[in-house]
């Protein structure tokens, strides 16, 4: 199967589940749920149960104002890491145990306040602040988590969601574009240099459309553990996509091959082994719930 063929796939499924679960009805578009639909939530995992309370208070939250990407498009990710990773709020034992099969067992223990900004940990679209000591751009993560590895050091975990997207091109006259364009003079350029993780040699590649936001995202999480090296003495960058998402399979496998550690540095995840991981260590059937949601949500077959 293509991209533009999952796309479509995905496309149908969303609109079946719209109509199965919530209503036929819709907004402007088949995979936008009505203004009336997406103000209560219904984008997000049932708020009868526990969990799905938690989830859609996160959005309240972290965005509290209504707009349609986030609160009623079922096709785009933008509300997907509430829906994955908020959960585990509830049970911090069940998240380290699943990251922990990507991660080969590195992760000690998962705390419930992050260091950054002594707020709650597992946080969503959260960058570090500020800016300049960073990447210097509004980059950010989906998710964020910090964690306690098995050395007793701390570590970070940045991740990146996607769902049928692709890469996406540079728009003419952005500050991105710039940035790409001097890019020998950025931030981006520093913590490659810094880091044991890139080869400078391949700047060249990771700049261009296919690599360009997979290596943004790897670089943030880099430069945390740079600027703040007696805190963090490990980083981690990771990108879910289902199976179907081809162009991000194929993304990560190449982008592997060219970094110079790869140990547990950039680790790519599918929904399906992530949905295996969580039902293999699922406490309880509040969360079990939650896992069938999200396998009948976003799983096509």
């Amino acid at each position: 199967m293509t991209n533009s063929e999952f796309k479509q796939a995905a496309k149908k499924h969303q609109v079946s589940w719209r109509e199965q679960n919530i209503r036929k009805e819709y907004n402007t578009y088949v995979t936008w749920l009505t203004d009336k639909d997406g103000n209560e939530g219904k984008n997000f995992f049932d708020s009868e149960n526990e969990l799905g309370l938690g989830i859609f208070q996160a959005v309240k939250e972290r965005y509290p104002n209504y707009y349609v990407d986030l609160y009623s498009d079922t096709l785009r990710s933008e509300h997907i890491p509430f829906n994955l990773f908020v959960p585990f709020r509830k049970d911090l034992e069940f998240c380290k145990n699943v990251f922990n099969e990507f991660l080969n067992g590195s992760i000690k223990s998962i705390e419930n306040r992050a260091i950054f900004d002594n707020g709650e940990n597992i946080k969503i679209e959260f960058a570090p602040s500020p800016k300049e000591n960073y990447l210097n751009d509004r980059t950010s993560f989906d998710t964020y988590i910090e964690y306690t590895h098995n050395d007793n050091s701390k570590g970070v975990i940045g991740i990146e969601v996607k769902y049928t997207e692709k890469e996406y091109k540079l728009k003419a006259g952005s500050t991105e574009e710039c940035v790409i364009k001097n890019v020998k003079e950025s931030k981006y350029y520093e913590i490659s240099k810094k880091s044991d993780v890139f080869d400078i040699n391949t700047i060249d590649t990771m700049i261009t459309d296919v690599y360009r936001q997979v290596w943004r995202n790897h670089l943030l999480a880099e430069s945390i553990r740079l600027v703040n090296n007696d805190t963090f003495k490990h980083a981690t960058s990771m990108i879910f996509y289902p199976n179907g998402n081809t162009h991000f399979a194929e993304t990560s496998k190449k982008y592997i091959a060219m970094l110079l550690n790869t140990n547990n540095k950039f680790v790519p995840v599918t929904y399906e082994d992530f949905l295996n991981a969580c039902y293999k260590h699922c406490p309880n059937n509040n969360f079990k719930e939650w896992l069938n949601y999200l396998t009948n949500r976003y799983i096509v077959s």
